[in-house]
């Protein structure tokens, strides 16, 4: 695990070279880099002690959000810029009914329903009496009224209608329930 930086010819050269090896599983840790600790290539490694995740995983990616919250969080407003694609929106707006609990709200959501240990990316929209927990809510998602998400990752552009359940509570039979990028939901009744 880890960051990596090459040199496209330098990468491209190895990548060929690994493809062609009977048994390589194509791993950068397992294959790729011995491959060119045997070949002698310079390599230089950097130790670094602060926060560092791996999110190839769906568990993974809903934790390395979840690690933002609560006793365990860490200060991202430290000296560190943050530089990521962030479009311009306005500050969020909270409804004057809205609950929010242990939770990051990014700019344009709007919230008029109740959320909690969550995060819930910009341009997001959560309609009134719908609740969301324990959930992942990426960019511009529209969930109407009266819905209730438990324990999810909602990609991109997704639009949930209104009086729909989706995932189960956080608990030891759960799994994480992931909806795909633009993906429309309506009304069918039961959890999904």
């Amino acid at each position: 695990m880890g960051i990596y930086v090459f040199k496209w010819s330098k990468l491209k050269k190895y990548l060929e070279i690994d493809d062609k090896t009977p048994g390589s599983s194509s791993d950068f840790g397992k294959d790729v880099i011995p491959l060119m600790l045997r070949a002698n290539e310079k390599m230089y490694a950097y130790k670094f002690n602060g926060y560092w995740k791996d999110v190839g995983t769906i568990d993974s990616l809903w934790q390395a959000n979840m690690d933002l919250l609560g006793e365990n969080s860490f200060e991202l407003s430290d000296d560190w810029i943050i530089y990521s694609r962030h479009a311009e929106k306005p500050p969020h707006y909270v409804g004057k009914d809205a609950v929010i609990n242990n939770s990051i709200v990014s700019e344009g959501a709007v919230i008029l329903g109740a959320v909690e240990n969550s995060i819930i990316f910009s341009g997001v929209i959560i309609g009134e009496n719908a609740v969301v927990r324990d959930s992942v809510i990426m960019a511009d998602v529209e969930i109407n009224k009266n819905c209730v998400i438990n324990y999810s990752i909602i990609d991109e552009m997704v639009k949930i209608g209104a009086n729909l359940k989706i995932g189960r509570p956080m608990g030891e039979d759960s799994e994480i329930t992931v909806i795909p990028r633009e993906s429309v939901i309506n009304n069918m009744g039961g959890i999904i």
